[in-house]
């Protein structure tokens, strides 16, 4: 029986929300209910947090905040590309047309997360918790889960060429709409996974069986 994949919740903003500044971005900041326009880093900050932020067209350079908590967070046309964000905690969070090239989530928890046409290619999510996670028309190209744990991942029309899923259950995950050619998965991984029938042969071919055609 095919399960039934659950809700993904939204994040909870305010119609309304003041503009905010980060210029003094330190260790165990609390940044509660505004939108963010300005460029944030260099920085370097542990135990951030953000509580219903909308971050609009914001550029994060060089900025790295390990063990920051975002709840109720929305991203809208931001690059993250190479921020650090390992060990962080993100719940009803959203990525909206944003850029993160090798973004680092390393050990991050991820619960009702949406990432919406993204080009995130060589992202980091080794050893990562993936609860209730969507990813729809993203470009996930040589990115890392590694040692992943997800319960409903959801990866929709993405590109997943050459992503490494090594360690990690791909059990109930939908892969027959994504695009690729080769993924870094062993057998056990893939066991319960959906593929569609095109996509059948690659695998089998990948475990070392050959597929020969033309006997009918």
């Amino acid at each position: 029986m095919k399960k039934k994949n659950r809700c993904i919740q939204k994040p909870d903003l305010p119609g309304q929300l003041d503009i905010i500044k980060t210029d003094k971005l330190t260790d165990q900041m609390f940044y509660e209910m505004g939108t963010i326009r300005t460029a944030i880093g260099p920085v370097h900050a542990e135990h951030v947090r953000f509580d219903q932020i909308h971050f609009k067209g914001v550029a994060f350079t060089d900025t790295e905040l390990p063990f920051s908590q975002w709840l109720d967070v929305t991203f809208d046309n931001c690059d993250l590309s190479g921020v650090r964000l390992n060990g962080a905690r993100f719940k009803r969070v959203e990525f909206r047309n944003c850029k993160l090239t090798g973004t680092d989530f390393d050990q991050a928890v991820m619960q009702d997360v949406t990432w919406t046409d993204c080009q995130a290619p060589y992202i980091l999510c080794n050893l990562t918790e993936l609860r209730d996670v969507q990813f729809d028309n993203c470009l996930l190209k040589g990115a890392n889960f590694i040692d992943a744990a997800q319960d409903n991942l959801l990866l929709g029309t993405s590109v997943i060429e050459d992503v490494q899923f090594t360690g990690t259950s791909l059990k109930h995950v939908d892969l027959s709409r994504c695009k690729f050619t080769h993924l870094h998965i062993d057998g056990e991984g893939l066991r319960g996974a959906v593929i569609a029938p095109e996509q059948a042969a690659q695998f089998i071919e990948a475990f070392g069986v050959k597929v020969k055609k033309g006997l009918y």
